[in-house]
């Protein structure tokens, strides 16, 4: 049986051979569970390379061209918290899942600073015809990657948008936290507020991956996949060192964790911090907190930690 071609997986018709398709938002869910593969996007698109991410940006599925281009083979190694998905014979799917996708972003064309002007531009427009005013933007960091993007995307958008009066709502701005000392240098420099505009929030960092991309970490192994308990995508002790760092300098910190015990690993960090660094309003956020085990509800309220919740999650 052929599995049918979701509407989302379409190619684009203004494109010369060779040029890079890009696009997102697809969500295998929709049309019954089952994950892509690059055979998929092969027979409409086989003399352009290809990179569509998943709606929750832990995945994305990539043609034979991309992968080509990409030097990904059965002979490559998957990535500290990552996955390159495979086929019973060891061929990779076109899947990438979580930091795997860096060998992908690592060969993608560049998209240009009009680009990404544009881009603030268009959305800024769209929250405003549905009434929002004030967004949270944690950028497109994300383990594995360059943290150099977001601070790119500060100084050559928001900045940009900000001396050319060209800022429509109000942001909060989180940088990557391998980055804490340059976030703590700019408020020391420049004050938490930028102007009416441009608020400095804090650091944002990753423990686990999505339910969605079967990434998230479950104490229980994910049900018909026995040996996949989900990803880790950050080591324990580097990440408590840079929180530990981070919230000594008055950043608040926020954390991506998705499985049960990706969070409860966050909730006896978070103990550890507050015998460290001391009591404190320190407004530690956990990032989608999706799913919990039953004692860790109590733990968020005890504890003074935001469970910073999404609908899409």
């Amino acid at each position: 049986m052929t599995t049918p071609m979701p509407q989302p997986l379409l190619t684009s018709p203004d494109k010369h051979p060779g040029q890079w398709i890009l696009g997102g938002g697809w969500n295998n869910d929709v049309w019954g569970g089952d994950f892509p593969a690059a055979a998929w996007l092969d027979d409409i698109s086989p003399d352009n390379p290809v990179w569509l991410s998943r709606m929750d940006g832990h995945m994305g599925i990539a043609n034979s061209l991309a992968m080509k281009i990409a030097g990904i083979d059965k002979t490559t190694n998957d990535p500290i918290g990552g996955t390159i998905m495979r086929t019973a014979e060891g061929e990779p799917t076109g899947l990438l899942v979580d930091t795997a996708m860096v060998l992908m972003f690592d060969v993608i064309e560049k998209v240009s600073i009009h680009e990404r002007r544009e881009a603030l531009l268009r959305a800024s427009r769209h929250a405003l015809m549905r009434g929002v005013t004030t967004v949270v933007d944690v950028g497109s960091y994300f383990p594995g990657a360059s943290a150099e993007k977001t601070w790119q995307d500060f100084s050559d958008v928001y900045e940009w948008a900000h001396s050319m009066q060209k800022m429509l709502i109000r942001v909060c701005l989180f940088f990557p936290m391998p980055t804490w000392a340059r976030v703590s240098d700019l408020i020391s420099e420049n004050g938490r507020s930028l102007s009416q505009w441009i608020h400095l929030g804090g650091v944002k960092a990753f423990l686990d991956g999505s339910l969605g991309s079967s990434s998230a970490l479950f104490h229980e192994p994910y049900e018909g996949d026995p040996g996949n308990y989900g990803l880790q995508v950050t080591d324990m002790d580097s990440l408590l060192n840079r929180t530990l760092e981070s919230d000594k300098s008055g950043l608040q910190v926020a954390i991506h964790a998705i499985g049960d015990k990706a969070n409860d690993m966050l909730l006896d960090m978070v103990d550890k911090v507050v015998d460290l660094n001391g009591v404190k309003d320190r407004r530690f956020r956990i990032e989608h907190a999706q799913h919990l085990a039953p004692a860790a509800a109590n733990r968020f309220g005890k504890q003074g930690i935001i469970a910073s919740v999404q609908i899409i999650y």
